[in-house]
């Protein structure tokens, strides 16, 4: 930030500089010189009858060359570049004519500083990566901006060019969408439908190591920060790679895999592979544990492979980084040492809701807990202006809480004060 303001003021302090120099040195006789050398050196070509360059200067006044800014700018370049007067003609003292272009440019720049007008802008929404960052900045909350909002458009290559980013009906539609969702997740949602979020796991990817957050001990498989939206029952499905050579899904590997899920580092379940699953089979090639418990809110889920071996692997063939030998033709080849790979992982859930537990994210939006019914609104309006006002990167104003806690109150009324915080949220 410091590097910022530094780097900013060196413009602003050379512009008042410049209009520093017209007001000291461009009044009374100076201006009157510099009228002078127009009159005598330039108006002889640039007048109402002659015209030359389409440009009279009859009526230009020194004194205010914001009248004709475009003459103005005009006359700073022809004088700064040498070209006028032109060659052959007659000419002042070199400093006269610096002197000249110095008191235009420093007027011209004094009124830019006193009346600038940067223009309009045009409004610019977010895209995803800027929204889903403003929900973790708001809220703590990490979310997937891909499970609501269509691709933004790229320009060059940048997808935060605001000339490209057009709001259309379907598009505002999914930020209303996404809104609800979120939160919903936020404070929690006793009314939670049974859902199902997949997450895959790419075909190339390595399944020999242990990936980015899975407990230390396991290889493979992947690792989510998940949304639960309720406390619930919810079931964990692990779905694996199938080729359709070879001996099954599994080829030629070692036997006896188990897959370990975990719920913040502890284990909540251990699955022992089945090396010949089909599609054929009943549950395809899909394994599922039972209804598990989980509290609402963030939490790390883990579907990995425990790791029964380590060191270098001696193959016919020399090792490499993926798992699956062959995208295309399969997974049984001869001479190399192959792995199980998990293809998905799918959180189905909550099967039965039991409650909303407090967690990380309510604990940020909830301030404050009313005890009485006439403590809810202060509450609620001290939650939504401290949260809109970091939405709105400013202080709010009266009309502004007024808006919010119109919605507030149409939720309250239909679900009491959680509800009511929600749709101001939502809004």
């Amino acid at each position: 930030m410091s590097a910022l303001l530094v780097a900013s003021s060196g413009p602003q302090a050379a512009v008042n500089e410049t209009a520093g120099v017209w007001q000291q040195g461009h009044a009374g006789d100076v201006i009157e010189e510099d009228q002078a050398v127009i009159e005598e050196y330039c108006v002889r070509c640039h007048s109402e009858r002659r015209l030359r360059g389409n440009l009279s200067l009859e009526t230009f006044d020194v004194s205010s060359p914001e009248s004709s800014p475009e003459i103005a700018e005009a006359m700073i370049v022809k004088l700064r570049a040498g070209m006028m007067p032109p060659p052959g003609a007659a000419r002042p003292q070199e400093s006269d004519l610096i002197r000249l272009a110095e008191g235009l440019e420093a007027r011209m720049d004094q009124i830019a500083l006193e009346r600038g007008d940067p223009g309009g802008r045009t409004f610019q929404r977010l895209n995803r990566a800027e929204y889903a960052r403003s929900i973790e900045s708001l809220l703590g909350l990490r979310i997937d901006p891909a499970n609501y909002l269509p691709l933004d458009t790229k320009s060059e290559n940048f997808d935060n060019i605001a000339d490209v980013q057009m709001l259309s009906p379907t598009l505002l539609e999914a930020y209303l969408t996404a809104a609800a969702e979120i939160a919903r997740l936020a404070v929690g949602d006793l009314e939670a439908g049974d859902r199902e979020h997949t997450y895959s796991v790419s075909g190339y990817m390595s399944q020999a190591d242990r990936v980015e957050g899975a407990p230390h001990g396991t290889r493979g498989g992947t690792s989510v920060i998940h949304n639960f939206p309720a406390d619930g029952d919810y079931e964990f499905s692990i779905v694996f790679e199938h080729t359709t050579t070879g001996a099954g899904f599994s080829g030629q590997l070692a036997r006896n895999e188990q897959v370990e899920v975990s719920i913040d580092g502890d284990r909540v379940a251990l699955i022992d592979v089945d090396a010949w699953l089909s599609y054929s089979d009943s549950w395809g090639i899909t394994m599922r544990t039972d209804p598990i418990a989980v509290s609402a809110g963030p939490h790390r889920v883990t579907a990995a492979f425990l790791k029964t071996a380590e060191g270098p692997v001696e193959d016919l063939l020399s090792p490499h980084d993926w798992s699956i030998a062959d995208r295309h033709t399969g997974m049984s080849g001869y001479g190399l040492t192959l792995l199980p790979h998990l293809r998905d992982l799918i959180i189905a859930g909550p099967r039965r809701v039991t409650g909303v537990s407090d967690h990380t994210v309510r604990q940020r939006v909830f301030n404050c807990r009313p005890t009485t019914a006439s403590e809810e609104r202060p509450c609620a309006s001290s939650i939504i202006e401290r949260v809109a006002s970091d939405a709105y990167r400013r202080p709010l104003k009266p009309r502004d809480v007024d808006g919010l806690m119109h919605f507030y109150e149409e939720g309250a009324r239909q679900g009491g004060f959680e509800i009511g915080v929600r749709t101001a949220l939502q809004a």
